[in-house]
C-alpha cells in the first residue's frame, strides 16, 4: 500500500500492489457505517431528551451529548469520503498505465505535428506543448496539504467530543459549550478542506497523467487551461476555511466571557454552517471541473485514435 508521500503519484509497482490490496473502499465503507451509527445514536439520545422535556437539566445534558456525537458522526462520514478518494487516486494512475499501453497499439501511424501553443478545444481554451506541463502551484499545495488537513480536522472533532462530555456534566457552562462547538466545527471545516485538496490532487493527476500519455506516444501534449470553475473552487474553499477558523476564534471569545453569550451563540450557529457551505460549494465546482477535464481528455484520446496526432 502506498504511503501518504507518494499516494498522489505512486510508482507503477505500488499502483499494482494497491489495486491487488484495495483497502480504501472497505475502510471508507466501515468509517461511513460507524458515522451513520453515531448520528443515529445521537438522534436516539435527543428523542429520549424530548420525552423528558420537563426535566430541563436532564434535557440539557442529553443535548450536549447528542451534539458532540452527531457532529462526530458527520466527521466520520466525511472522512469516509476522503478515504474513498484516496483509492480513486490510485485507480487514476492505473488508468494512465493502461491507456499508455493501449493507445500505443491502437493509434494509426502519423507524423506528429509541431506544438501550436494556445488552442481552442470543445471544452474550452487549452495549450499544446512539447512536454507535460509542470504542476500548478495549487496542485503542489493540494498534494502536500490534504493529509495534514484531514489529520488536524479529525483531532479537533475528537477534542470537541471529549469537551462535550464535560459540557454534559455541567450544562450551564458557557465555556464548555463554546469550546465544544468551536472545536468540532473547526474540525469539520478542516476535514472538508482535506477532501477539497484530495479533489485538487485528482485534478493534478488527471493533468499530469494525461500529459504523460500523450508524451509517451511522441505527440504534442494538449492540456486544458484552468477553467473558471476551478478558480472559483479554490476561492470558495479558502474563504470557507478562513471562516471556519474565524468561528473557532469567536467561540474562544465567548468562552473567555462576554456580556451576552446567548446572542453570540445565536449568530455563530448560522455563521459556522455558512463556512461549511462555502467549502461544500467549492467541492461541487471541483467535481464539475473534473467532469470537464475528463470530457476534454476523452476527446483527445478519440482524436489520437482517429488521426494519430
Amino acid at each position: 500500500m502506498s504511503t501518504i508521500t507518494n499516494l498522489t503519484h505512486p510508482t507503477a509497482a505500488l499502483r499494482r500492489r494497491a489495486a491487488a490490496q484495495d483497502h480504501y473502499r472497505p475502510a471508507g465503507l466501515l468509517l461511513a457505517t460507524i458515522g451513520l451509527i453515531a448520528t443515529v445514536s445521537a438522534a436516539i439520545v435527543l428523542w429520549v431528551g424530548a420525552r423528558n422535556v420537563a426535566d430541563a437539566e436532564r434535557l440539557a445534558e442529553l443535548k450536549a451529548i447528542g451534539f458532540g456525537l452527531n457532529t462526530t458522526g458527520f466527521a466520520l462520514v466525511k472522512s469516509a469520503i476522503a478515504v474513498v478518494l484516496m483509492g480513486i487516486l490510485i485507480r487514476l494512475w492505473l488508468r494512465v498505465d493502461s491507456i499508455k499501453g493501449a493507445l500505443a497499439t491502437l493509434k494509426p501511424d502519423a507524423v506528429a505535428p509541431a506544438p501550436r501553443g494556445e488552442i481552442t478545444a470543445r471544452h474550452g481554451a487549452a495549450t499544446e506543448t512539447a512536454a507535460t506541463p509542470q504542476p500548478l502551484p495549487i496542485h503542489r499545495v493540494a498534494k502536500t496539504m490534504w493529509a495534514p488537513m484531514l489529520g488536524i480536522g479529525a483531532m479537533a472533532v475528537l477534542a470537541g467530543l471529549a469537551v462535550s462530555w464535560a459540557w454534559a456534566g455541567n450544562p450551564a457552562s458557557v465555556a464548555a459549550a463554546a469550546w465544544t462547538q468551536g472545536l468540532q466545527f473547526l474540525g469539520e471545516a478542516l476535514i472538508l478542506a482535506g477532501i477539497s485538496f484530495l479533489l485538487g490532487s485528482i485534478l493534478a493527476g488527471l493533468r499530469e497523467g494525461g500529459g504523460e500519455v500523450q508524451a509517451a506516444l511522441g505527440l504534442p501534449v494538449q492540456t486544458l487551461r484552468t477553467p473558471n470553475t476551478a478558480k472559483m473552487f479554490v476561492a470558495l474553499m479558502m474563504l470557507g476555511v478562513m471562516a471556519g477558523i474565524l468561528q473557532f476564534a469567536l467561540y474562544l471569545v465567548v468562552a473567555a466571557g462576554v456580556a451576552n453569550p446567548g446572542a453570540w451563540f445565536a449568530w455563530l450557529g448560522p455563521f459556522r454552517e455558512f463556512s461549511l457551505a462555502m467549502i461544500l460549494s467549492g467541492i461541487v465546482l471541483a467535481l464539475v471541473t473534473i467532469g470537464d477535464v475528463l470530457g476534454f481528455q476523452f476527446d483527445r484520446i478519440r482524436s489520437i485514435l482517429v488521426t494519430g496526432k
